[in-house]
């Protein structure tokens, strides 16, 4: 198959369009990038296998010795038997994935070495760790010539590599958000949750009756549940929620807050997201809509878990009356 090159600067409608893409943001500042987290560097590969390049991800966390280096990579790019797992051997075999001969497809976009834990190599041999981000970045400017992106992404927490092929190694960029870190609460403490929505007083009513309704299953499973009857937030809050809403509330309407208290075992993380999964899709089913969601920890044997009790009887045990 014809191989064609990945950005076309002739074409410059087209071209103002590739150089929006996440592959041109990391080839623009060179050839071999690093992460801080697995996160990171699952992302970046994520995004460079949808547009289409030919992703070898390896794990390094479990080398041992250079040789397992030497191994893992003859393994994932399909280097030759004779292949001699040094240094001047590897710089020979990934000229020859620069030139397609193996390791890399003509009909991709390009092609990927991604490593995670590549901080367990710099721990075994430094030299060598820096030593073969710069042969990548040499291969993958020879690499250039032939129309042939080849990039290099590391996981790895070393800020002072030295220069790869006459550049540093520069910070990869990944473009989403790392998911919120896991927030367990346990059945001695009290989650609540707080919708804030604009309403009438009528349709407050029936929006808790809703809630009761929707969220039933996902709360019970998680241990005993209260709603309490809706409030009129405070004018200094509607007047901030007013301000910074991008359309301005129905008229007649007035900003309220109903409250869940939540006692059992789970993931506030995981529970706010599947609160507002449901709020978004199940309740504008009939026309129903929350403006914000606030999730509030009290933890056992504190003064505020008490206080949250005085409002959530029905989450007293028998010995807290």
């Amino acid at each position: 198959m014809a191989h064609r090159g990945v950005f076309d600067p002739t074409d410059h409608d087209v071209f103002n369009e590739q150089r929006q893409r996440f592959d041109w943001n990391l080839l623009q500042n060179g050839n071999v990038h690093r992460y801080e987290t697995a996160f990171q560097l699952d992302s970046a590969c994520t995004r460079l296998t949808d547009l289409g390049y030919l992703v070898h991800h390896i794990d390094g966390k479990s080398w041992t010795t250079v040789a397992d280096m030497h191994t893992a990579f003859a393994k994932a790019m399909s280097f030759p038997a004779y292949y001699g797992r040094n240094l001047d051997a590897l710089n020979d075999a990934l000229s020859d994935v620069a030139r397609f001969d193996y390791g890399s497809e003509p009909a991709s976009s390009g092609t990927v070495l991604a490593i995670a834990g590549y901080d367990t190599l710099a721990e075994i041999d430094r030299r060598t760790a820096a030593a073969v981000l710069d042969i990548f970045a040499v291969q993958a400017h020879l690499a250039a010539l032939y129309a042939h992106p080849m990039m290099r992404l590391v996981e790895s927490t070393i800020t002072d590599f030295p220069a790869v092929g006459g550049r540093s190694v520069s910070v990869g960029s990944f473009w989403d958000v790392e998911p919120d870190p896991p927030a367990p609460f346990h059945d001695e403490d009290i989650v609540e949750n707080v919708f804030q929505v604009y309403a009438d007083e009528d349709s407050a009513s029936q929006y808790v009756a809703a809630l009761h309704s929707v969220l039933a299953n996902t709360l019970t499973d998680l241990g005993r549940w209260q709603i309490l009857d809706p409030v009129l937030a405070s004018e200094r809050t509607a007047a901030f929620l007013t301000e910074h809403r991008q359309e301005s509330p129905p008229p007649g309407n007035r900003l309220w807050e109903i409250f869940i208290g939540l006692r059992g075992v789970g993931d506030c993380t995981i529970l706010g997201d599947q609160l507002a999964h449901i709020l978004s899709d199940v309740l504008s089913d009939v026309g129903m809509q929350f403006d914000q969601l606030i999730t509030r920890f009290y933890a056992a044997g504190t003064e505020e878990r008490g206080q949250a009790l005085n409002h959530y009887t029905n989450l007293r045990n028998p010995d807290e009356q």
